[in-house]
């Protein structure tokens, strides 16, 4: 299933990140795999890569959404590579934020992370963001 975060302006800017969960690996103690497509989207345009998480990667950019404060910005990083998040708060509105999700060209040509790529940012709200992330870990149903 596809999970989209879309920026506030979507109407306008048709700027959005879409998360897709192919599989979720078996469970090893606590841990389990998860396989997914980051797709992002600019109207017109998209690109989209496949990557493999562990759930403690998501568990973790959770811990650190839940414990954005008093901070107006700073970063998200999960234990695995290819993907990093950065968040500044709207001043003029105090639960809005731009979220920016970026992809590592040297992971994705070379499995060598390289901290250089390609990203987008959106202008959304904290409660989405992480609504966005627990879509990852959540069993389907039926």
């Amino acid at each position: 299933m596809k999970h989209v975060l879309k920026d506030c302006s979507h109407e306008f800017s048709e700027t959005a990140v879409v998360h897709e969960v192919f599989a979720l690996g078996e469970p090893e103690g606590t841990l389990f795999e998860i396989e997914f497509r980051l797709t992002f989207s600019y109207g017109f345009l998209e690109y989209g890569h496949n990557f493999v998480w562990l759930n403690e990667d998501i568990e973790t950019l959770l811990v650190q959404l839940n414990e954005i404060g008093e901070e107006a910005s700073g970063n998200l990083s999960a234990l695995s590579p290819g993907v990093s998040f950065s968040y500044e708060r709207y001043e003029h509105e105090p639960d809005t934020y731009f979220f920016s999700v970026f992809m590592d060209a040297g992971y994705i040509n070379s499995y060598m992370g390289t901290d250089s790529g390609l990203g987008i940012t959106l202008r959304t709200t904290l409660e989405e963001i992480k609504e966005w992330f627990e879509n990852f870990i959540q069993k389907k149903e039926g």
